[in-house]
C-alpha cells in the first residue's frame, strides 16, 4: 500500500472520537477568546511507519473553522532527531491568529493531564492496529473515501450548491473547510 498522508482518527473510529476529542473553553485566558475549541487527532495509514506522533487539527466550534494544527510526539526525540521538538506548530499546515495561544493550551493540557497524554498513545495504538492490516475491511474503506481515491465523490464547484445541504453555495458555506475534518457534534 501506498502512503496516503493523515487520515482523522474520526474515520475509522467515530463513536470514540464523539467522546474522546478534547473540546475546551479557554477560561481566564488573555490570548484566547471564552468559547469552545476542540482538537481532533490525524494519523498516519503508513504501515511502515511508526512515528509514534499526532497531528492535532484545531476547531473553532462557534466559527466552524479550522484555527491551528499542532504536532505532537508521544516521546521527547531521540538520537539523530533530538534536535526536533517534541511538540511545535505545524508550519505545513493552517495556523491563525490564535494558534500560539493554542498551542500554550494544548502544552498546558498534555503537562498537566497524564490522562490526556494516554488517550492520544491509545487512539494511535487502535489507528496502528488497523492500518498495520492490509486485509482490513475497515482500512480498505478508508482508503475508497480518500480524496486522491478514484472511487471518491467529486469535489462541489464553487457555485454548486454545498453538499453539506445547508442550501447554501458551496464557495458561501463549507469550501475553506473542505478538507478538514469536522468537529464531532456535542452530545
Amino acid at each position: 500500500m501506498d502512503p496516503m498522508g493523515l487520515f482523522p482518527f474520526h474515520a475509522l473510529f467515530p463513536d470514540e472520537a464523539k467522546h474522546e476529542y478534547r473540546t475546551v473553553i479557554p477560561v481566564d485566558d488573555d490570548d484566547l477568546p471564552s468559547r469552545p475549541f476542540t482538537f481532533a487527532e490525524c494519523y498516519c495509514v503508513d504501515p511502515d511507519c511508526d512515528c509514534r506522533r499526532t497531528l492535532l487539527q484545531v476547531f473553532d466550534v462557534e466559527a466552524r473553522k479550522q484555527v491551528a494544527t499542532i504536532s505532537y510526539a508521544f516521546e521527547p526525540p531521540a538520537s539523530p532527531y533530538d534536535d526536533e521538538p517534541q511538540v511545535f506548530l505545524d508550519p505545513l499546515n493552517l495556523q491563525s491568529p490564535l494558534a500560539n495561544g493554542l498551542f500554550s493550551l494544548f502544552r498546558q493540557m498534555v503537562r498537566e493531564d497524564p490522562e490526556y497524554h494516554a488517550r492520544l498513545v491509545r487512539h494511535y495504538t487502535m489507528w496502528k492496529q488497523i492500518t498495520n492490516d492490509p486485509q482490513s475491511p475497515a482500512l480498505a474503506k478508508l482508503l475508497a473515501q480518500a480524496p486522491s481515491s478514484p472511487k471518491a465523490a467529486p469535489k462541489a464547484r464553487p457555485n454548486e450548491p454545498c453538499p453539506c445541504g445547508s442550501g447554501q453555495k458551496y464557495k458561501k458555506c463549507c469550501r475553506d473547510q473542505d478538507d478538514a475534518p469536522r468537529p464531532p457534534s456535542r452530545p
